[in-house]
Formats: structure tokens, sequence, C-alpha cells
């Protein structure tokens, strides 16, 4: 199992390797309506490409039940978009363009249900950095499941708030027909993101509850890779923010940047409190004296 796990973790990194040289340039082209002809697939792939990361990554942190989270989020992802495409519920009406193509039955692109399987570990890692929770120990509080439920969808529809009015003006994955008010999107969209969202992530965490997370001989932090699904969470947060400015979705990317900084300062905190903490003591006049 070892070996396994260590495999595993091996492809993972080469895998990353690719993206983080991938994903500069993917910025700057976007950004600068510079992508070539030969470069209009690279946003599926990249997708995939992230995609299999997040379950090569369930499958190493938590074994068979990973494995299983990963299938059914690939699922239940594909079953919702098609039903989405086909009967304009519960999205509202669009219609995928062939950008992202293969399509499954041709109708939702391949790509589609691995942006899923991307973003939904990827939003509960960040709600596990900012609720302190380590993943993969056991969540036996009721109340600590449905707040990271909440939180977790939070963070995934929040991501979709952001790659909307990029996917649809600058990257044309999907056209929507019953236009809406945000970039012609309809709030109907992020309802149901929202809810599809909460029931993958509850999904993830019921499965993940009870899991064999033990190695032998144990490893670290860094070899387990616990930074991975916030890793990819930041960093595509970052491209739809910059990408979002460089085409004046100023409303898109202002959305961005609070999640950003709010992240940001979450982590810096501590680190915060203690600089001002330490300030105030220094200029407060009462400070030695008897």
């Amino acid at each position: 199992m070892f070996r396994r796990s260590t495999d595993l973790r091996s492809l993972l990194m080469g895998l990353l390797s690719i993206y983080l040289f991938v994903y500069p340039w993917g910025i700057l082209l976007i950004a600068l309506d510079r992508v070539p002809a030969w470069g209009v697939g690279m946003g599926a792939l990249l997708l995939i490409l992230q995609g299999t990361m997040m379950g090569l990554w369930l499958t190493a942190r938590y074994r068979w039940r990973g494995t299983l989270a990963v299938l059914l989020i690939l699922l239940i992802s594909w079953w919702a978009e098609h039903l989405g495409e086909t009967s304009g519920f519960p999205f509202g009406q669009y219609t995928y363009t062939d950008v992202l193509a293969p399509k499954i039955i041709n109708v939702v692109p391949l790509a589609i249900p691995f942006a899923w399987l991307l973003v939904i570990p990827a939003a509960v890692g960040i709600t596990d950095r900012l609720m302190a929770f380590n993943p993969g120990t056991s969540q036996t509080s009721l109340g600590n499941i449905v707040l990271t439920t909440l939180a977790a969808a939070s963070f995934a529809t929040l991501l979709d708030v952001t790659i909307e009015p990029v996917a649809v003006h600058v990257n044309r994955y999907w056209i929507w027909h019953d236009g809406g008010g945000y970039y012609g999107v309809p709030l109907s969209n992020f309802a149901a993101w929202w809810t599809i969202s909460a029931l993958l992530v509850w999904i993830l965490l019921w499965l993940r509850e009870n899991a064999d997370t033990s190695v032998w001989p144990p490893l670290t932090p860094l070899v387990r890779m616990e930074w991975l699904p916030q890793l990819l969470y930041l960093l595509n947060l970052i491209m739809f923010v910059v990408i979002n400015l460089s085409n004046r979705h100023l409303a898109a990317a202002s959305i961005g940047l609070l999640v950003l900084v709010y992240l940001a300062f979450d982590r810096l905190e501590p680190g915060v409190v203690r600089w001002v903490m330490g300030g105030i003591e220094r200029s407060d006049p009462r400070q030695g004296q008897a």
C-alpha cells in the first residue's frame, strides 16, 4: 500500500509540474487575447488535467473511499449537466459550444465533469484550512459537517461566479439563451451550482469520515500533499481574477479579489494581530511604569 501511495504522489507531482509550467502562459495568452488556433483546445485539457490530479489525490489520501468519491462526483455532475443542457433545469437554458470537445453523448463536454472534480475537493480543502480541520481525521460533530458543507458549497459557487464571464464571453465555452443580470448569466445557475455543490461536498465528507489514511512509515504533510486542493483553488481564482480584470469584468474581478483578500487575511491574521498588539504595547505609556 505504501508503494502504491508513493507512486500516486510521484505521478501527481509530475502532473502538477506540467500544469505549473503551462499556467502562466495560459493566463498571459487569454488575458491578452492571443491564444493561437492550436491552443483553443488547451482549456479542455487543463480542466481534465486538474480534475485528474484531484482524483488521484483523493485516491491516494482516502483509498477506495476516495475512488468512490471520484466516481460519484463525475457521474452526478455529468448527469446534472446533461439534464441542464437538454432541459434547462436546474441551471437555465444554455448550450455548450464545440470549444471544449469532445462531448459525452454529443451533449456535455468531457472536461466539464472533471471541472466539478477539481472544484469540489478544492473548495473542501479551502474550507478545511479556514476551519482548522485536518483532512482525513474524524469529524463526528454534525454541526461541523453541516458548517463545512455550507461553506465549501459557497466557495465552489464563488469560484463559478468568477469563471462565468470568462467562460461565456472570452473562451466561449457555452452560451446562455435566457439571459440574466450577471453578465447575461441567470441567477438560477448559481442557485443550482450551490445546491449541487452542497450535495457533492456532503458525499465527499461522508465518504472520508471513516477513511483509513494511515500509511507506514508515516508521511510528512509535504508528502501527503494536503496543500494541493488549496493550491489549485487559489491558482484558478487568481487566473480568473486576472482575466476578468483584463477584460474589464470589474464586478466578477472584485468578487474574486474579495475572496482572495479574505483567504490571505485568514492566513496572515495571527501575524497581523501579533504585530498590531506589539505596536500597541510599545506605544502604551504605562509600559515600564512600576
